[in-house]
């Protein structure tokens, strides 16, 4: 009867304390890539031109680096304001572990980065949905979008939460 709940114990401490998969090498270094290319406006990162519902707001092309884990990304340059690529991630029907991925990607960024950047979250209630974005930023006191440098999105889409995070590049 007693190792029931040891078991229960060590099961819940194993999760509690899973590790980060984003922390990797391959991850970190990737990122860096896109991170990087983002700051000379998409070159190396711009594929073939793919149909976006929204034509006359903006282009959409596939995204020719990947990060490790998404399952998929595209690159948008609007009509106006700066590019940008994003990456979705595995979604969940738990909010809970799509949260505990969010913690973990935003963990990776910084230490791809391997300096401080500053965030504001936001969470607004879309069809008894939490709707939540967290805006990255290089400077504290920043909170205009326009000067994010990222974007992590966790939003309830077909019955499952999503995780994306959009890198924002610069206008060539």
């Amino acid at each position: 009867m007693k190792r029931i709940p040891i078991l229960f114990l060590l099961f819940v401490l194993t999760k509690a304390n899973a590790q980060n998969e984003f922390a990797a090498t391959a991850f970190y270094k990737d990122f860096m890539q896109v991170f990087e290319d983002a700051q000379t406006g998409f070159t190396i990162c711009k594929g073939a031109k793919r149909n976006s519902e929204y034509e006359e707001l903006a282009t959409e092309y596939q995204t020719k680096l990947k990060l490790p884990l998404a399952d998929s990304g595209k690159l948008v340059v609007p009509n106006k304001g700066n590019p940008y690529v994003i990456y979705y991630f595995e979604p969940d029907k738990s909010r809970l572990k799509v949260d505990q991925r969010g913690v973990n990607l935003r963990d990776a960024i910084l230490i791809a980065l391997d300096r401080p950047l500053y965030s504001r979250t936001e969470t607004s209630i879309i069809n008894n949905h939490p709707f939540t974005h967290t805006l990255f930023f290089n400077e504290s006191g920043e909170s205009m979008l326009s000067n994010a440098i990222f974007r992590q999105s966790i939003y309830f889409n077909n019955g499952m939460y999503q995780l994306s995070i959009e890198i924002f590049g610069k206008r060539k």
